[in-house]
């Protein structure tokens, strides 16, 4: 009866290690999964922002270039200085980090262009310096109001060329490092035996982005942004492409007498199938 008592604690044992098995299996495929769609959605939006910020770049050097319009007709070659009545001026009281302040928007409806909404201030209430029917100095190209004067300074819309082109700037400045962070964790791990075989040299795909991300930063820091783009493009080439590295034949092989090797149970059985010609799926 004892040994049938622990034939049944062994059972016990056994099916619950079983059941954690299966639960960190599922875990494990649950993260992979998760960090193929964080890779694939960063890398595309990347990729799409990238092309933008070029468009938007081309607009700005366009809208810098523009001569100020004599007439009050069309304003799409030529920036046309008007005024701008208030038609609406609304007070919010913020909340989250910024919930001691207020923020202050208006309508601006222009002699020429579209009724624009306008954020006068994101941390004051200036409700006691504006009131609808007051008017306010603006720069009005392609119908959007660009600039406006209020309280004697001059401040860029949301609309304005210069600020577009300064939130791509600092949305894909870390835009590669992110995707390469999601993305080469779940490529080393999936194509690990490969890996093993030459660590040295499966390197490089990391250390190659990493110094890729780390320009477009910088580029990014400095407003260069045909640089940015191209950096982060080739990033994410490289990225998609790291795929393969494992297999080429200069990757493939053991090193070099001299060159160090990954060491360890994995490794040492991955470069001995891998000499042997077995396939991955003999490996341990």
């Amino acid at each position: 009866m004892a040994k049938t008592g622990r034939s049944v604690d062994l059972l016990d044992v056994d099916g619950r290690a079983g059941r954690r098995r299966r639960k960190g299996r599922i875990r494990g495929v649950l993260g992979m999964l998760l960090l193929a769609g964080l890779t694939t959605s960063i890398s595309g939006f990347t990729v799409v922002e990238s092309f933008a910020m070029v468009k938007a770049q081309g607009r700005q050097n366009t809208y810098d270039n523009a001569p100020y319009c004599t007439g009050s007709g069309q304003t799409d070659n030529c920036v046309l200085r008007t005024n701008a009545n208030v038609d609406y001026v609304g007070v919010w009281k913020n909340s989250g980090r910024k919930a001691h302040g207020y923020t202050t928007n208006v309508y601006l409806d222009p002699t020429v262009g579209e009724t624009q909404y306008v954020t006068l201030s994101s941390a004051k209430d200036l409700s006691g310096s504006v009131s609808e029917g007051d008017q306010m100095a603006v720069l009005v190209w392609h119908d959007q109001i660009t600039r406006y004067t209020f309280l004697g300074k001059t401040h860029d819309t949301d609309l304005n060329p210069h600020h577009v082109v300064t939130d791509d700037l600092g949305v894909l400045s870390m835009a590669l490092l992110v995707a390469t962070a999601f993305g080469r964790p779940l490529l080393r791990r999936l194509l690990r035996n490969r890996i093993a075989i030459n660590l040295k040299r499966n390197r490089v795909p990391d250390w190659t982005l990493v110094g890729l991300g780390l320009a477009a930063a910088m580029s990014a820091l400095f407003h260069a942004t045909y640089v940015l783009a191209v950096f982060n493009v080739t990033g994410v080439a490289l990225l998609v492409l790291s795929v393969a590295w494992p297999f080429i034949p200069w990757v493939a092989t053991q090193p070099l007498r001299g060159e160090p090797m990954l060491l360890g149970q994995r490794g040492a059985a991955a470069a001995k199938a891998n000499a042997k010609g077995k396939p991955r799926r003999q490996l341990p």
